[in-house]
């Protein structure tokens, strides 16, 4: 190969930046627009590592975002309302928030068998109820349709009501991120419209028209601050929510076996009625009742023992949180009707009344103040070292107790 082709080979690969103002540099070359001279590019770091806002960020361009990109705006859009979208026939709704969040809230549907054994639900949901292990064969190919719509509404101050119709014990209510897709070209183009959004739904109210609904699920999700009502007596397996706020209520008129809440439970003159039994009340952080606030259980905490569901821990979680790690302890712990994290605060004029009985042990992680305003009629709590003693006091708390 002659000199003079080896130069036209190196010419045709090499980079020159261009000098003007307005040019960038080759986007495999340079992978952002950081500043020329090393001293400045990580004196700019170390601005934004320390005020770690993206707005900072984006007025400096690092990382950089695409200017020119057709139908792409540097700055995010304003919203003034959520806006909503309609999908599969009323089954499920698209919603976009105030911030940019978006989410899908859809129906699902639930399978008439309930697990009943480990071998079932290994096999799948629709495993015979005799604790024999279910056939491939029998396993449907399809899963049905949700039974029942959804519709949602915005609120001026940025929360959605959602209405259910035509539910049934067969229909659950999930509300569920939605992320956006990575548009072609964009890829090393920095998204600063997603970098403040909270992705937390502010849901005002749930009504189920029918009355009948199997769960409603926003456990990372929805922050509850308005009314949820299900009127009908049969029972719901599941409600979850991130957080319940002052002005939310939940009201039910049969048994609801399992209440998670990832953070914190706030009532303020609102209240909390179960119609039946509520069998498994989880809160990740503290409960606090207030302005004439009240829980009412209608009959029993912990009638029935509730497995895990979701990121929640069931009533065994007292025995899975053992530390037994260099010990051959055989202690067991009771299952739990109740595990608050946090503490349970009671203030003068509200309760947290269990018409009947606690029958598995009501766990408080922390402090419980105004324990005046917590009664129950009697308790079936078993010490599980001797069943045949007598129930044992079904309130345990970690911390100090104060009426």
């Amino acid at each position: 190969m002659s000199a003079s082709s080896n130069r036209a080979r190196t010419s045709r690969h090499t980079f020159r930046p261009t000098a003007t103002a307005d040019a960038r540099l080759e986007e495999r070359i340079v992978m952002s627009n950081a500043p020329v001279t090393l001293n400045e590019y990580l004196r700019i770091s170390q601005r934004l590592l320390a005020n770690p806002s993206p707005r900072l960020a984006r007025v400096v361009g690092f990382p950089a975002f695409t200017k020119d990109a057709p139908g792409v705006s540097e700055n995010p859009r304003t919203i003034y309302a959520p806006a909503i979208q309609t999908i599969r026939g009323g089954q499920a709704v698209n919603v976009v928030t105030n911030d940019g969040s978006r989410f899908r809230i859809q129906l699902a549907y639930v399978s008439n068998t309930q697990q009943t054994a480990a071998a079932e639900g290994a096999a799948g949901a629709y495993a015979v109820g005799s604790g024999q292990t279910a056939l491939s064969i029998a396993q449907p190919t399809e899963t049905p349709q949700p039974q029942g719509t959804v519709r949602v509404y915005p609120r001026p101050d940025g929360s959605v009501g959602i209405i259910v119709d035509g539910s049934t014990s067969n229909t659950e209510l999930t509300i569920s991120p939605l992320p956006r897709s990575i548009r072609k070209g964009y890829a090393h183009s920095f998204a600063y419209g997603q970098a403040e959004q909270s992705r937390v739904l502010d849901v005002s109210s749930i009504t189920i028209n029918s009355g009948q609904i199997a769960a409603i699920l926003g456990f990372h999700t929805a922050d509850l601050t308005g009314p949820v009502s299900v009127s009908g007596t049969q029972a719901i397996d599941r409600m979850a929510f991130r957080s319940i706020q002052p002005g939310a209520s939940i009201t039910t008129g049969g048994d609801l076996n399992t209440l998670d809440v990832l953070q914190d439970v706030t009532l303020s003159g609102s209240n909390i009625s179960i119609g039946r039994d509520l069998n498994l009340f989880n809160v990740g952080g503290n409960v606090s009742l207030q302005n004439g606030a009240n829980v009412f259980v209608n009959r029993d905490m912990g009638l029935v023992a509730q497995a895990p569901k979701g990121t929640g821990t069931g009533a065994n979680v007292l025995t899975l949180n053992v530390p037994l790690v260099g010990t051959q302890s055989s202690q067991q712990y009771p299952g739990v009707s109740a595990y608050i994290q946090g503490d349970l605060v009671i203030n003068p004029g509200s309760q947290f009344a269990v018409g009947r009985a606690i029958d598995q042990l009501f766990y408080v992680g922390g402090d419980l103040t105004g324990a005046t305003g917590f009664s129950f009629a009697e308790s079936n709590v078993q010490d599980p070292s001797d069943p045949n003693a007598p129930p044992i006091f079904p309130l345990q708390v970690v911390g100090t107790i104060t009426a």
